[in-house]
Order: structure tokens, then C-alpha cells, then sequence
């Protein structure tokens, strides 16, 4: 699954679509070395933010030492020029973030902590000329500063750091079968390249004579004079982590806030110490208050500045609406609505006195939201991280806060905090307040939703300010409510919006994606079925909609440059697009692609996303296609190995799955089962069906309303590729076959957790478009009502442009129009829902009968 830290990195270039950071408009920000004149005998490359500079005829290295060199944005200019004249003169390769812009971006203190840092790396020839060169730099940069980079070993206390790993892109699939950038052992075989936020040799490395004095002083690097024991880390970002730890003496149990310096930097280039400090003096000023945190001081410990207060007991208040909200499973009578609207009112009124209370004393906190607030068993508040809090009269603010939360452009503090009082009330009543940031019309359509939801009159809650010169979304038109309300649902008109949303954001000019997905779609080759064209395609020519030529020949020509290892099963890699492909008419070119899929071996993983269980039901696809046996053949074999994995829990190296459901779960290898079942009347396959899909019902929960769960580590899932509702489809499948009195029972009441009224997210997989085609393919023809009241409740995500529909994706903070979280898989769910005729084949890529 891809890091949801890099949404930050992939929501950058663009306020609307994750985009690659390549696209960055970081023109007036760029180093002379990205674009001037290239130094004679060398080539420069530019792959998304990084410029590489190369000797001519340089050998290409896989691995090695390599240099990282980290940079402030006061220090950078003067940093890449004393390291380009170094390693020009000596012909080493080097790279480089290419502009300030992409030096603040990699430095934000939401990064991926381990790398971060990172602004020139340079790559030496061995042994030798990693202490030759390593030398050179050090008295080079010598008194400048810069962040120290947590995966490296970092060289004297200046800018300069080293780590071991790879010099060029390989990957190999981790323990849970996830393609991860890899390192060749000695044997030849591609192991991860760790890139952990701590310095980590592989194992058959040793340490060069060069860098022992430097890991001596980091293995001693200590304060005995701190008096305060880390018990639990709270949270960790870039700029450094939150710690729950006591006094050594008298076991006082206090909160640590971590500042590392020259990292987490901001919009305003502020770096996480002096955002510590103005956290410091906000709350020295507002000591006394019931509703901040009592401090003990700062204190300096090595390099890192912590911030030492008051631990409060209680959750936060996101943790407090997901344990408290009524939802399916729960309590949902109307009594237990009026209690939580209760709640809500309760902890709104704390809020709001807390912040009068600031602004009484001159303070503005300015990053209200649901993470920041600890709720006292009382039902009190308390505010936490005052990192951007300012006077009351401070003007010309930068715009800071949390996705959902944040006020419009030119709000000053107060109206800031005005603002996140009342998206914090609405987000307790409703859980989607992203949306008000891709459609400010989404603002007055969820306060009315919430009001109906909770039977609220108009003055109940905070007033939303008027922020003057605040503008509108980007492209917003206007609601969409009336397509998804016209009585009778009108599917044609929906239909069309959808494909138009669709084509209008094609763009077959490009290579590395045709339409806007989940950022991860850079990563896989921009072909596959859950982020890529082959998902989007599929859905159009499922929906009776066009596909226009143009859009089949990208998919071909991108799945023919794909490295097979970026992904290895049906909605991850090759296998998915082949099936397409074939759909499509285009048989010659999905065979050579099916080619290309085979050639990687089997996956890890046992599922229908990316294992095996997918890329056998491909085969069997196949197999009827072509009458190639031996791709029959193939897929029995691991009917074989799932199967005995099911009931032993190893084989050759496939790891049981972390959940249950169709996509990621054993539902999926139960699917195979029958599908063999169908072709050779074995009755083993369904046996072997029925063990797979028992074992996933083994990890569901039925909840005190009668509803069934599938458990995912804290959390109950009902969705169709980890949840309850996907295991549902297979289990009538299975029924088709055989009597299960279990499966039974399970089956009947699938379609309660469909149901829902609040689904955070509208997408395929994982979220309210999934459960609405499980409604379909499970319902009674005669209640379309139980269809179509989730169908209405689209508009709450729905994004109307003057070219069509479109949909958010992950997180809501973007629009995607991908099978797994955007438009695609809404136009699919309601074709499914709405003309699939109860037929499972219409949902997936493969047919299952």
C-alpha cells in the first residue's frame, strides 16, 4: 500500500489532482546547475525533482557508498556550488534537488522523516574514493549548516552524511509482496535497500576504516543530564517526534515536543525549532488556563530543542467521533443521535470558550482541528501544538492548518479560529469537511445534511465567518445534487456526466498517466487497474460508453514499457491490463503483455489485487480465451499452494493475508477455487472454496446490532476489497454450489453494512461506491429504494464541473478519476448496481463463471 505521506509530495504541483512532483512550477526558484549551460564532457537528466549530472561514458554503478549533503534554504546556493566545483573537478556523478522550491518541499515536516534532508547526493568510485571525496567535502562545507538526514551516519556535526544503498532504481518485493527499492546481496539475489529514520548497514557490508571514528561518536552521542524517561512516542513528523516520557526522580509523567533543527521547514521557511519557540512563548502567555497544557520549560538536548509540558489524559477528539459517532454496529436509534449531537454541542461550547479565552489575552491558536484537541473525560478541551499560534493583531498571515480545516486565503487570526470552530462542528456531525476545500458549495450542502442527520434547528452551532475576498475552488460550477435527487433516479444523465468527467481530464499526450488517479499511479506505470487507464477503460466500455482508440493505444504502448516488477498482479501489475486489453479486441497485444507479466514469477501475496489468487483466475481467463492448457494448468497449481495455505498457513514462501475481504483477503483465492469448480466439476475446488472463505469469516466480528465486521488490526471494515461486504459477493457464489448454513447467515445480513449513511470516502474499493454495487449484486429487485438511497448520498462527494462529474479520491484532498478511489469505479458501481443483473463478472476484470 503506498505511503499516505506522499499524498504531501503528490498534492503539491497541482490544488486539484495529485500530480508528480516533476511538474512542480518551480521555474523562478530553479539552481543555475538545473538549467545553464552543462559543464563540458558531462550530460544532465531531470527525474521529478532531481537533476543529475554524469560524466560522459561513466560506468553504470548498481550500488555503493554514497554522500548525502543537506542544506538550509539560506545555505543551498553556496552548498551546491562548492559540491558541484568538487565533483566536476573529480568526475563523480552527483544529483541535486533542482530549485528551493523542491529543497522546502522535500523539508516539510509531514515528509517521510528517514530521507529527508537530503539536497545533493554524490556517488563515489568504491572504497577509495568515498574517503578521497568524503575528505574533499567536509573541509569544502566546512561551517555550514544543515539538517541531519536519520538514515544516514552523519559525518562531524556539519551538512555531510553517508549511507550505503542503491545507486540506481531496483526493486524486489518485500515481505508482504510490495515491489520496495532493493540492493544486490553478494549471492546475486535483490534484497529491500532498508530506508529506515535510523542508519542501517545490510548485513555483509563492513564499515569502511574512514567512517568508524564518525560511528563511535554517534553510538556515544548522549546527555546523562536530561532527567526525562521516553515511555511511548505519540506521533513523529519531520520536524521531530511527540513523546510521552516521566522525570527520572520523581516519575512526574509530562509530554516532550521535539524540534530537530534546520527540518520540518514551512511555507515561511521556518524550520520546527523556531516554530518550538513561538509554541514556547504562545503558551507562556496563556499559562493559567484550564484549556492548554501547563508548561515546565525547554531544554536543549544534544542538537534537538523539547518543549517539556503537562501530559493530559484523554483522547483526541478525532479519536473521540470515531469511537462516539452512531454508526452501523453501533447504537443508531434516535435516542443515541440526540445523545451524540449532545456530545457534539457540549465539546463545541468547550472549544469556542477556549478560544475566546485565547484572544482575551491577545492570542490567536490558528490550527484548529480535530487532532489538536484533547478531550478531558469531563468532556472538556484542551489545545494542543500552538506552532503557528499568533498576536490577535497580526496581519498579512500565511495560510496554515490541516486539509478541511484551514480558512480562507486573507482571514486574519481570529476569523481563523472562527473558521476551524465551526469545520470542527461540522466535521463531529458529518467526518468530510476535505470537501469544502475542492468545492466550496460542498460547505452549505453538509451543514444541511448534518442539521436533517441530527435533527439540529438553524441556531444550533457555530456561525461560518464571511471571510471577505475568500475564492472558490478551482473550476467549481455549482452542487450536483439535482442529478443524484430527480425522482426517478435518472442513471442516463449520471452516466453521461460521469464519462464526460472522465474524458474532459484525459491527457494521451502524456506518458506517465492519461487520467488523474491516487498518486500511486506514478509509481506503477500508469497502465494498471486500480490507479491506471486499464481500470478507467474498463469502466467506460463496461458502461456502454466510448472508448476512443487513442486512449487503447496508450494503454498498450504504456503496459509495453512497464517494468513487470513495478507491480505483479491483476490490479497492480501486467496481468490486469493484459485482461483488458483482450476485452477491448486488442488480443495479439494482450497476450505480449500477458508475456511480459509472466516473466516476474508468482507474487507473495495470496489475494485478488496483487497476488496470486488474481493473477491464477487471469490465467484461467486465458486458458478459455486461447485453449492453452498449460496456462490451466498453471492456475491449478496455485489453486494448489493457496489452498495449503489456507490450511497449514505456509507454503513457498506466500504469507497469509493481515485481513479478510474480496481484494486482500482469502476471498479472493476462494473465487479461484470456483472458478475451477466451474471448469472441471471437481468437487475439491469447492471444497477448498469454502475453507478460503471460512477462514476469512474467521476474521469477522458480528457487533451488538447483528451487522458483520471484518476486523483490520483496531479497526471493523465492511468495504469490498477489506471488509465484510466483498466477502459477502463470494460466499453467494459459493451458495450457488452448496448449502453453508454459516455462509448463509453471513450472506443475509451483508447488505445492513452496506447501508450506511456516513462513508467517509466514494470509491470502489474502499468506499461508498463498492458497498452500492454489493447492494445491487446481493439486493431484491423490488427494493430499489435500499439502492438508491446510498446512490443519492453520492452528491455529498460529487464535484460538478461545466465538463462533468468528478470524484475525490484517497483522503479527499484530491480528484481522481481512477477504478480504486475515483470515477471510474463510482461509473462501474452504478452500472453494476443498476444493469449488472446480480452477475459478479459485470464488477470484476475476469470472469468468475
Amino acid at each position: 500500500m503506498a505511503d499516505p505521506r506522499e499524498a504531501l509530495v503528490y498534492g503539491t504541483a497541482d490544488p486539484l489532482y495529485f500530480e508528480t512532483p516533476g511538474r512542480l512550477a518551480d521555474e523562478a526558484t530553479c539552481f543555475a546547475l538545473a538549467t545553464g549551460e552543462v559543464p563540458t564532457g558531462w550530460r544532465r537528466s531531470v527525474k521529478g525533482l532531481w537533476a543529475n549530472l554524469t560524466p560522459d561514458h561513466a560506468p553504470p554503478v548498481e550500488q555503493g557508498w554514497k554522500i548525502h549533503l543537506s542544506a538550509t534554504p539560506h545555505t543551498a546556493d553556496a552548498t551546491l556550488e562548492r559540491a558541484a566545483a568538487l565533483c566536476t573537478a573529480r568526475g563523480v556523478p552527483f544529483k541535486f534537488l533542482r530549485s528551493s522550491q523542491a529543497l522546502l518541499l522535500m523539508g516539510n515536516k509531514n515528509m517521510p522523516r528517514g530521507s529527508s534532508g537530503k539536497f545533493v547526493t554524490v556517488y563515489p568510485a568504491g572504497e577509495a574514493g568515498l574517503e578521497q571525496v568524503l575528505g574533499e567535502l567536509v573541509a569544502a562545507l566546512d561551517g555550514l549548516p544543515g539538517p541531519y538526514i536519520l538514515s544516514d551516519l552523519r559525518i562531524g556535526r556539519g551538512p555531510v552524511h553517508v549511507r550505503y544503498g542503491a545507486f540506481i532504481a531496483l526493486q524486489c518485493p518485500d515481505e508482504n509482496g510490495i515491489p520496495v527499492p532493493a540492493l544486490r546481496d553478494p549471492s546475486g539475489r535483490l534484497v529491500p535497500d532498508v530506508r529506515a529514520p535510523v542508519f542501517h548497514l545490510p548485513e555483509w557490508v563492513p564499515l569502511p576504516p574512514v567512517l568508524e571514528p564518525h560511528a563511535a561518536a554517534r553510538r556515544e552521542a548522549r546527555d546523562d543530564s536530561f532527567p526525562y524517561l521516553v515511555r511511548e512516542p505519540l506521533h513523529f513528523s519531520n520536524a521531530g517526534g511527540i513523546y510521552r516520557a516521566e522525570h527520572s526522580t520523581t516519575g512526574q509523567q509530562v509530554v516532550l515536543r521535539e524540534a530537530r533543527p534546520f527540518s520540518g521547514l514551512d511555507g515561511a521557511r521556518a524550520d520546527a525549532v523556531e516554530r518550538l519557540h513561538n509554541e514556547y512563548r504562545a503558551l507562556m502567555t496563556l499559562q493559567g488556563l484550564d484549556c492548554v497544557p501547563r508548561l515546565y520549560g525547554m531544554r536543549t538536548v544534544w542538537e534537538h530543542h523539547f518543549l517539556i509540558e503537562e501530559y493530559i489524559e484523554g483522547p483526541t477528539l478525532l479519536e473521540s467521533v470515531i469511537g462516539r459517532m452512531p454508526l452501523p454496529g453501533r447504537d443508531t436509534s434516535e435516542a443515541a443521535f440526540r445523545a451524540y449531537a449532545g456530545w457534539v454541542a457540549t465539546v463545541t461550547d468547550s472549544l469556542a470558550a477556549a478560544l475566546s479565552a485565547f484572544h482575551a489575552r491577545g492570542v490567536c491558536f490558528r490550527d484548529v482541528h480535530p487532532r489538536n484537541i484533547i478531550v478531558r473525560p469531563d468532556d472538556s478541551v484542551v489545545l494542543v501544538d500552538f506552532e503557528y499560534a499568533t498576536d490577535v493583531d497580526a496581519r498579512d498571515l500565511a495560510r496554515v492548518g490541516a486539509a478541511g480545516f484551514t480558512a480562507p486565503a486573507g482571514a486574519t487570526g481570529v476569523e481563523a479560529d472562527q473558521y476551524g470552530l465551526w469545520a470542527t462542528w461540522l466535521f463531529m456531525l458529518t467526518m468530510l469537511t476535505e470537501m469544502i476545500d475542492l468545492d466550496p458549495g460542498k460547505a452549505a450542502l453538509l451543514e444541511a445534511t448534518a442539521r436533517e442527520r441530527f435533527r439540529l434547528p438553524a441556531t444550533e452551532g457555530p456561525r461560518r465567518p464571511v471571510i471577505s475576498g475568500s475564492a472558490a475552488a478551482p473550476g467549481a460550477t455549482g452542487a450536483p445534487e439535482d442529478l443524484f435527487d430527480r425522482m426517478p433516479f435518472d442513471w442516463p444523465a449520471v452516466r453521461d456526466q460521469l464519462v464526460a468527467g472522465i474524458h474532459a481530464r484525459a491527457t494521451p499526450e502524456r506518458t506517465d498517466r492519461l487520467f488523474p488517479a491516487h498518486w500511486s499511479v506514478f509509481d506503477t506505470g500508469g497502465h494498471t487497474l486500480a490507479h491506471g487507464a486499464a481500470g478507467v477503460l474498463l469502466a467506460l466500455h463496461r458502461a456502454g460508453a466510448a472508448v476512443p482508440t487513442e486512449y487503447v493505444d496508450w494503454l498498450a504502448d504504456s503496459a509495453l514499457r512497464a517494468r513487470p516488477q513495478q507491480g505483479y498482479g491483476l490490479y497492480d501489475g501486467l496481468h490486469g491490463t493484459a485482461a483488458v486489453l483482450d476485452e477491448l479486441g486488442r488480443h495479439e497485444e494482450a497476450l505480449d503483455v500477458l508475456a511480459r507479466a509472466r516473466t516476474v514469477g508468482d507474487p507473495l501475496r495470496a489475494g485478488l489485487h496483487g497476488g496470486q489468487a488474481g493473477v491464477a483466475l487471469n490465467l484461467c481467463h486465458f486458458a478459455h480465451r486461447t485453449g492453452d492448457a498449460t496456462l490451466l494448468d498453471e492456475a491449478v497449481r496455485t489453486a494448489e499452494r493457496l489452498d495449503t495455505l489456507v490450511r497449514t498457513g505456509a507454503r513457498d514462501g506466500l504469507r497469509l493475508p493481515a485481513t479478510a475481504g474480496l481484494l486482500e483477503g482469502l476471498s479472493g483465492a476462494a473465487l479461484l477455487q470456483l472458478r475451477l469448480h466451474r471448469i472441471t466439476g471437481e468437487q475439491r475446488y469447492l471444497t477448498a472454496a469454502r475453507t478460503a472463505l471460512h477462514w476469512d469469516l474467521g476474521h469477522c466480528v458480528t457487533l451488538p446490532d447483528g451487522t458483520v465486521w471484518a476486523k483490520y488490526g483496531h479497526r471493523h471494515l465492511p468495504y469490498l476489497d477489506t471488509g465484510s461486504a466483498g466477502i459477502a459477493l463470494v460466499a453467494r457464489e459459493y451458495l450457488a454450489h452448496a448449502d453453508d448454513p454459516a455462509l448463509s447467515a453471513f450472506t443475509a445480513c451483508a447488505p445492513a453494512v452496506c447501508t450506511s449513511e456516513l462513508v467517509r470516502e466514494p470509491g470502489l474499493f474502499g468506499g461508498r461506491a463498492g458497498l452500492i454495487a454489493v447492494l445491487g449484486l446481493l439486493g431484491d429487485p423490488d427494493q430499489d429504494d435500499r439502492v438508491l438511497a446510498p446512490i443519492r448520498r453520492l452528491s455529498w462527494h460529487a464535484v460538478r464541473r461545466q465538463d462533468g462529474l468528478v470524484f475525490p479520491g484517497a483522503g479527499l484532498t484530491r480528484l481522481s478519476t481512477d477504478l480504486a478511489t475515483g470515477s471510474a469505479g463510482v461509473l462501474l458501481a452504478l452500472h453494476t448496481a443498476l444493469e449488472g443483473k446480480g452477475r459478479l463478472d459485470a464488477l470484476l476484470p475476469v470472469g468468475t463463471g
